[in-house]
């Protein structure tokens, strides 16, 4: 009983497989388009994380102390070169002014003694009135009251300087970025009041492995694709630090970015560098289908044989894919392959091969 049955099963099985088995009655075909593997010429990239910066922040401090009067802006304020952002109480200034002018009247008051008793002192040594030290002595004292008159007239010239002191003026166009005082509190030198972000010179700032810094070109475009941008932007090679994190062991890059509406510093996304070139072969994207759940091509012998080819596959580039294993230069191929194309079906004419 089993013997009769496992031959009515054997020819259903047969049919079965007939789309990865060569079919023994193989058919002719005049109806296929023939494309080529073939190795060309591509570049090779290499993508690296990073956020876009803006290349001049700086730090607005007071060269004065005093307490800060008014504090013109605040968090997202856009500023202009030479606006004067912040102003500090003037008052201690302005007595230091005082003083030093004080000092400086007494001074030429003083100079103005001391050359009188030179004149007289000179006169009465030559009728021989008072001694020769006297005279001296006059000449001294008027050398010192030169001395005193010039300190004062520096103290006074630096007091009124620090007039300029008092309001503090943005060195940049840019934006507020953090306002780290208030009014009423003290200002010191050194210590930030407002943080400002220059927008004219916005760059992308990512960290490249120490076995890629030196393969990067400055001669060659960055392109750098953000998550919160629907189109990539164009950069060019800005910097790199030539000094690697000892923890990563990579290097700092910075990408110079075009001033576009939208581009914003903090934006995260990725930069592609340009490392070099390739050559591997690939197979035009419409010659892949998939068979028993495999993917591959249709290829093509020489004796017009058709046989399907399981391939190993990388990447796409530019309407092609990138083959690593499974056929070799100059294969023939089927391109947009027939569903009813099976192993075994031969290649009625000659066709040439489509580009």
């Amino acid at each position: 009983m089993g013997r009769p049955l496992l031959f009515v099963l054997l020819p259903l099985l047969l049919t079965a497989c007939g789309d990865s088995t060569p079919s023994s009655a193989s058919r002719s075909r005049d109806d296929l388009v023939m494309a080529t593997a073939s190795v060309s010429t591509v570049p090779r990239y290499y993508t690296a994380p990073g956020s876009v910066l803006a290349d001049e922040r700086v730090q607005l401090s007071s060269r004065i102390s005093g307490f800060i009067r008014k504090l013109a802006v605040r968090e997202g304020d856009a500023v202009r070169e030479g606006q004067v952002v912040v102003e500090i109480d003037p008052s201690d200034v302005e007595g230091a002014v005082q003083r030093a002018a004080a000092a400086r009247a007494s001074a030429q008051a003083d100079l103005a003694d001391a050359r009188v008793d030179v004149d007289k002192f000179t006169a009465l040594t030559k009728t021989g009135a008072v001694p020769m030290d006297t005279l001296r002595k006059a000449e001294v004292r008027r050398q010192v009251a030169q001395a005193r008159l010039a300190e004062a007239q520096a103290a006074l010239e630096t007091a009124n300087a620090q007039r300029a002191y008092t309001s503090i003026t943005s060195p940049v166009d840019g934006v507020v970025v953090g306002r780290l005082r208030e009014a009423g509190d003290l200002a010191t030198p050194g210590v930030p009041i407002l943080e400002i972000e220059a927008r004219n010179t916005l760059v992308f700032q990512t960290y490249v492995a120490e076995s890629r810094v030196t393969q990067l070109d400055p001669a060659q475009p960055v392109r750098v694709k953000l998550d919160a941008a629907p189109q990539a932007y164009e950069g060019r090679l800005l910097r790199v630090v030539p000094s690697a994190d000892p923890a990563t062991r990579r290097y700092e890059v910075k990408v110079s970015l075009p001033i576009a509406a939208g581009l914003l510093p903090g934006m995260f996304g990725r930069a592609q560098f340009h490392v070099g070139e390739d050559q591997p072969l690939t197979v035009p994207q419409a010659a892949l289908t998939e068979r028993g759940g495999l993917s591959g091509v249709f290829r093509v012998a020489a004796d017009g044989q058709v046989e399907f080819r399981w391939l190993r596959t990388r990447r796409q580039i530019d309407g092609r894919v990138e083959v690593t294993a499974g056929l070799v230069d100059g294969d023939r191929l089927v391109l947009n392959p027939p569903a009813d194309l099976r192993d075994g079906d031969r290649l009625a004419v000659s066709t040439p091969a489509a580009q």
